[in-house]
């Protein structure tokens, strides 16, 4: 985000210990309303925090459908009364939840209410959230980018990228997601993973071993 933006917007996480997995909440500062983005079996921990600072989730985003990302989605919907969106090509993995170790057999079924599209912008609090579709670790696996923030589930890590081997999965769709949609982006981006820290477009496109853009070869 720019500067500005940042001092208006809090991108807080919340770690799943079990599978690295990060849970993010967008917050602008002003408001006592979030978004989350992908909760996973930190959700216990994520709405003790979201209670005892007051906090209220809006509405639930999801960058994929894997287990690990979507498993807390129950969990936040009924406490906060919101409804979650995915990109329709994900639909086909929230079936798969239970297969994740640790998910509790009485899990009720991961529902969606809401479609997330390439290119849609969603509005909230006067702030704006842009969808970019990105295939490859799943057939719908989408980043949102607010300002020159990237949530960008398991799609590019830091000095990785997410697997292609799973149902769903392709690498060719996922190269081409990386180096056409996401190092399209203004290298500065600050790019937030589904797992691990944090890094920086231009350092991925420079030192990604999987994926390195052609001015770097």
């Amino acid at each position: 985000m720019s500067e500005t933006l940042r001092d208006l917007v809090e991108l807080a996480i919340v770690v799943d210990p079990v599978f690295d997995q990060n849970c993010y909440v967008i917050r602008r500062r002003d408001t006592r309303g979030v978004i989350v983005v992908d909760p996973g079996l930190q959700h216990p921990r994520l709405l003790d925090t979201l209670d005892r600072a007051g906090l209220s989730c809006e509405r639930v985003l999801l960058t994929h459908g894997h287990p690990d990302h979507v498993n807390g989605v129950p969990a936040v919907k009924a406490a906060h009364h919101c409804e979650a969106a995915i990109h329709p090509d994900d639909h086909e993995q929230l079936l798969a939840v239970h297969r994740l170790p640790g998910i509790p057999a009485d899990l009720p079924d991961i529902v969606c209410e809401q479609q997330l599209h390439d290119g849609d912008v969603l509005h909230w609090q006067d702030l704006e959230i842009a969808v970019i579709h990105t295939p490859g670790h799943t057939r719908g696996s989408v980043c949102f980018l607010l300002g020159s923030d990237l949530v960008s589930g398991d799609t590019l890590f830091n000095r990785g990228v997410g697997r292609a081997d799973l149902p769903g999965g392709s690498w060719p769709d996922l190269m081409f997601s990386i180096e056409h949609r996401l190092y399209a982006l203004p290298p500065e981006t600050v790019v937030y993973p589904g797992h691990g820290p944090r890094t920086v477009i231009r350092d991925e496109m420079e030192m990604n071993p999987f994926v390195v853009h052609p001015r770097y070869r």
